[in-house]
């Protein structure tokens, strides 16, 4: 039962985390850059990659380390707290591809100098 257990959970856990990561690597290859020296946003962005970086490895070794002490103590509350953590590692997840999705290119025409986006439309080559 263990074992069937075991292996419906890692079925699950890799469905969910390993297309995202997959895709995430694809994107960061081509869009990803060294800061500029003095590129205080960049530095700063670097900085809050890499703790979301580091969370996700932590939590993703939380997994793995708490169902491998489930499957070798048999342990069902081990078992539970196991649950527990693959639900934050996905909420983790499904919340750092919504700050993903939620941040996109400025509208056309939204001048962010100005901040005012309501004004007239630039169309670039008009």
């Amino acid at each position: 039962m263990a074992i069937v257990l075991f292996a419906l959970l890692l079925a699950v856990w890799a469905a969910l985390v390993i297309p995202s990561v997959i895709r995430s690597r694809r994107e960061n290859a081509v869009t990803a850059r060294p800061p500029a020296y003095g590129d205080a946003a960049a530095e700063h962005r670097a900085q809050v990659l890499a703790r979301r970086r580091t969370a996700l490895i932590v939590l993703g070794v939380a997994v793995i380390g708490t169902l491998a002490a489930a499957i070798i103590t048999g342990s069902w509350p081990i078992l539970a707290v196991s649950l527990v953590v693959d639900v934050a590692l996905a909420a983790y997840v499904a919340i750092l591809l919504q700050i993903k999705q939620n941040k996109g290119p400025a509208p056309q025409g939204y001048d962010p100098v100005a901040g005012d986006d309501e004004g007239d439309v630039r169309v670039p080559g008009r």
